[in-house]
């Protein structure tokens, strides 16, 4: 991964961390993850990426949160 190049959640391989850049999400969505600590510059690693693809779960401040491939491609992490 190359360095400050902006990223997707859903491109951060597994058991690799990085800081939360920006949310590109709207209501209540949005409202949810901020609720859960997905706040600009937060660490979040990705555990797991199920076989598929379709999800995968991801450690912020503490706690295992699943989160959709469609959800994870609009929050934007710096390695």
């Amino acid at each position: 991964m190359q360095q400050n190049a902006v990223l997707t959640l859903a491109q951060l391989p597994e058991n690799r961390s990085a800081r939360i850049a920006a949310l590109r999400l709207s209501g209540g969505m949005r409202r949810r993850l901020r609720e859960l600590g997905f706040i600009a510059g937060t660490r979040i690693t990705c555990l797991h990426r199920v076989s598929d693809g379709a999800s995968a779960a991801y450690l912020v401040r503490g706690t295992v949160i699943a989160l959709r491939r469609n959800d994870a491609e609009r929050i934007e992490v710096l390695p």
